[in-house]
Order: C-alpha cells, then structure tokens, then sequence
C-alpha cells in the first residue's frame, strides 16, 4: 500500500512539474537567426509597450566556439525580439552594442573569419539583422589599434568609436542601462 502512495505521488508531481514546463515556442520578429524570445504568460515583470527601452551590451566575450554566435549577439537579438513581440515601437527600442576584447574577431568578414578558424562567420547575418532592426553596433578603436586591424575587415554595419570605455561611459550617462554580454 505505501509504494502505490508514493508511485501515486511521484505521478502527481510529475504532471505538475510537466504541465508547468508547457510554454509557447519561441518568436524571432526582428532577428531572425539570433535567439527566439518566449512569452512568459502571467510574468510579474511584464514588458510595457509605452515604455522606452535604453540598453547597451558590453560585447567582449568570443563564442564558445566559431561555428557559434557571440554572446553578446544572441543577448542583443533576445532583447529586439522580446521587445517587437511585446509591441513595443521600434522608436521606443535604444540598443547599442559595443564589441572589444575576444568578441571584436566574431565581427571579421568571411574572408577573414574563414581564414583564422576556418568556417564561415556565422555573425555575420545577425549583425545585419540587429542593424537593420535599428541597433547601433560599435568596435572599440583602442583594440582595433592594438592589433592592427582596419575597419574595413570587420562587417560594415560595425562603427569605429575611440575606446569601448568612452562608449559605455556616454551612454550610461544618457540613461542607458548596461548589461554584460553573458
């Protein structure tokens, strides 16, 4: 008798745990090839249309692997997708990424992604996607200089600013909020 209680509760717990895991799937409206956002029915911190959503990603860490995409582009495309599907205009949705450290060699044109990891940049359609959808995306001068690289070698939605520092700064000052590529 005591086993079929506990075979009965362990059912019981599991239709729960079960039932409760059962969410909508994932929509990408603005960037399609990034990450896919999940409507959270009855969430207590709900997204507010009216709301203006000021952001900046601080983009320094490299994929976990090149056939993957950069941590900060999936955070960035997470958020535009989250915000387009909670109806939030696209004149009320501020993002800025800026790129510096490992994660400037995911913003390489094909030619030169392919030819330091050898596979083609799998980036470089969520950059133009971001871009698009009106995020500002930068690189940081000061590491561009340190390593000699060109703008010209990087995807050409990428803008050239002095020092990712400098940007980080001047936003957080216009009322920005910050958030870590992870």
């Amino acid at each position: 008798m005591k086993s079929s209680q506990i075979a009965m509760t362990t059912l019981v717990l599991y239709s729960a745990v079960a039932a409760a895991a059962d969410y909508p799937a994932a929509q990408s409206p603005s960037v399609a090839d990034g990450t896919g956002y999940v409507e959270i029915p009855g969430a207590k911190v709900a997204i507010d249309p009216a709301h203006t959503y000021k952001t900046i990603i601080d983009g320094q860490s490299a994929a976990a692997k090149p056939t993957e995409l950069l941590p900060a582009l999936k955070r960035a495309s997470l958020l535009l997708n989250a915000l387009t599907v909670g109806h939030v205009g696209k004149a009320r949705q501020k993002l800025v990424i800026v790129f510096h450290g490992p994660a400037v060699d995911g913003l390489l044109k094909n030619e030169g992604y392919h030819k330091q990891f050898g596979v083609d940049n799998p980036n470089l359609k969520v950059v133009k996607e971001l871009s698009d959808a009106g995020a500002v995306l930068y690189v940081c001068g000061q590491h561009m200089a340190g390593h000699k690289l060109g703008i010209e070698e990087l995807a050409p939605e990428i803008k050239l600013a002095t020092a990712a520092s400098l940007v980080l700064v001047t936003y957080q000052n216009d009322g920005y909020a910050v958030l870590p590529d992870k």
